[in-house]
């Protein structure tokens, strides 16, 4: 499924770029119809995929085609053709399907379904208190300049609410912090602690919790730098496994830096569809 969000990616930055094009020349739609159509065809595409995208998604939740297709009232042979993009539904089916899965119309058509999202169907449980495993391995940029490039890697452990962040150099501890987790509905946030080396805060999409519990991805790390101690806000992945990272220097590196093509931004997130890329990458090594 990662060439699949990969062309959703596309698609939506192309609809984007294209919408403030005609946004910031109002004008040019009345003057040219033919690029009103072509973009209204171009977001049409990006719909009828991403729900093409998120159909497979609720197929794997009920396990079969045939599951599906008699909890949302339709033919074998009609799913089918959603699937394979012969056929779109009716509104009707659209708003049945979130009803069923308890998902906005526009979750649905316009944002691909995240493994934690399907997990959060399958249990219908948010409030989970252990969807950690005892210990991650942690991955992320090096902020001395005079080792730039370079990837620090880390271990967090879970004592229930309780958490140790490690960062390691050589096999040894250099920097320790320790604090807890507090979950809300769609974050988890980590207030992490050490006497020489001040405050860490992590900060993650929530995920949630399935039979292998949770496997693995991105979050947001809020830490000293190393260079001068000023702090540095960079990504961070969890991993269940210990990764080679000679051998994946290169999907680390994109994994971890940020980004874009704007000179100038208000924010940066973390965006669903980087989380979901570091997830399938982790998927294919366990």
């Amino acid at each position: 499924m990662s060439r699949d969000l990969c062309e959703l990616k596309e698609i939506d930055e192309k609809v984007k770029n294209e919408l403030r094009n005609i946004k910031s020349n109002p004008k040019a739609s009345f003057e040219d119809n033919n690029k009103v159509k072509a973009l209204k065809n171009n977001i049409y595409e990006k719909v009828s995929k991403t729900f093409v995208y998120n159909l497979r998604r609720l197929i794997m939740l009920e396990a079969t085609q045939k599951k599906l297709a008699k909890k949302i009232g339709v033919s074998e042979d009609l799913l089918s053709k959603y699937k394979s993009g012969e056929a779109f539904p009716s509104i009707e089916t659209l708003l049945y399907i979130c009803e069923v899965y308890n998902i906005s119309l526009e979750e649905l058509l316009s944002t691909p379904l995240t493994a934690g999202d399907i997990e959060s169907m399958a249990t219908n449980n948010i409030s989970e208190p252990n969807i950690f495993e005892d210990k991650y391995y942690a991955y992320f940029l090096v902020t001395n300049i005079a080792k730039e490039g370079a990837i620090h890697e880390g271990i967090i452990e879970f004592n229930n609410d309780a958490v140790v962040f490690k960062i390691l150099a050589r096999g040894s501890v250099v920097k320790y912090f320790k604090g807890n987790c507090n979950a809300s509905e769609k974050l988890i946030d980590f207030n992490l602690n050490s006497q020489s080396d001040g405050a860490a805060y992590i900060s993650m999409i929530k995920p949630n919790i399935n039979k292998n519990k949770y496997l693995g991805g991105l979050a947001i790390l809020v830490l000293p730098s190393d260079a001068n101690s000023k702090p540095c806000v960079q990504k961070i992945l969890f991993s269940r496994v210990r990764l080679d990272r000679e051998m994946y220097y290169d999907n680390l590196k994109d994994l971890l830096k940020f980004n874009t093509e704007e000179l100038s931004r208000g924010s940066i997130k973390l965006s669903q569809w980087e989380d979901e890329t570091a997830y399938n990458f982790l998927q294919k090594l366990i």
